[in-house]
């Protein structure tokens, strides 16, 4: 009978270790999940504006260059459309859309075509 007692303390001690650790930690996971759902229902899209498609990387990285004496960090990306490459100039992604069409509105006011662009996450 002595080989049981001995095994009680042994077996008792680590759960409450766990039982105060896990309340502690549970609920912040619980809200990081329930924040990043409460997201994705919101608005699942990421927003680019896109300010051109250009037939060559030439004319891409130079309306990319404006864009960065604008004070806007653009990417170019390649895609290739009806069988030509097509390069695209984008600044995002934007988790808000209205983010996104502030940013349109000030490239329209400086004379830059653009284009809101959304995308699936």
């Amino acid at each position: 009978s002595s080989p049981a007692p001995a095994a009680k303390p042994g077996a008792s001690k680590p759960e409450p270790a766990k039982a105060e650790t896990k309340p502690g930690s549970d609920p912040l996971g619980d809200l990081a999940v329930a924040k990043a759902a409460a997201k994705g229902n919101v608005d699942p899209f990421d927003y680019f504006v896109q300010a051109g498609a250009f037939r060559t990387q030439a004319d891409a990285d130079a309306q990319r260059a404006k864009l960065a004496m604008l004070g806007w960090e653009a990417r170019v990306s390649e895609r290739e459309q009806n069988g030509r490459p097509v390069f695209r100039v984008r600044v995002g992604p934007f988790t808000k859309r209205d983010d996104a069409e502030h940013l349109k509105e000030k490239l329209d006011g400086a004379g830059v075509e653009s284009a809101l662009v959304r995308v699936q996450r």
